[in-house]
């Protein structure tokens, strides 16, 4: 077996699994590895760029799938600030840790717990840490397959995994790399 399914003198133009012909989507960003994008559910697409920041941009751009919630129904849900709180313990009770707590950088009180604070603000739905745990931006915004066109992507909450493509990896996983010469302008 070749090193590499795909050389800087190839394009590529599709994928597919070996035994049942089902076409996996693809992205070619002219030159590079291949990458793998994989999630719980099975294989985003395939992609080949310079690097992997690069590839799982693509793949946030061209494969994850759009959100169903518009950015109302996200305002609404995630409109809200989060502000992690650490409860501390000392002859007077319990209360919220100040700065005083603290001597030479180490708690000087007893640590209790953590308490989360969520406080109303509409705006602060995008940095909320709920909505980026499971939603996220197009970083070239909407793409021409998404219906409500605000280029939020859905991530898989078990995980979204970006792998590079090896010919041992294709075989083991049973897809089928389709290349072709670059066509002359």
């Amino acid at each position: 077996m070749t090193s590499t399914l795909i050389t800087d003198e190839k394009r590529l133009v599709g994928a597919k699994y070996t035994r049942s012909d089902y076409a996996i989507p693809v992205y070619d960003d002219g030159f590079g590895k291949l990458f793998i994008s994989r999630n719980s559910i099975g294989i985003n697409g395939i992609v080949r760029a310079r690097n992997e920041s690069d590839a799982y941009e693509i793949c946030e751009d061209e494969f994850f799938p759009e959100a169903d919630e518009t950015v109302e129904q996200l305002q609404k849900e995630y409109g809200f600030r989060r502000d992690h709180k650490k409860i501390v313990r000392d002859s007077n009770g319990e209360r919220f840790a100040q700065d005083s707590d603290y001597v030479n950088g180490k708690l000087a009180v007893e640590f209790v717990l953590w308490e989360t604070i969520e406080t109303p603000e509409p705006d602060s739905w995008p940095e909320n840490e709920l909505f980026c745990e499971a939603y996220g931006f197009r970083p070239s915004g909407p793409n021409v397959h998404d219906k409500l066109g605000h280029g939020i992507y859905q991530k898989d909450l078990n995980g979204d995994y970006l792998d590079v493509l090896t010919p041992e990896l294709a075989e083991e996983i049973g897809i089928t790399i389709l290349v072709a010469e670059w066509e002359e302008k």
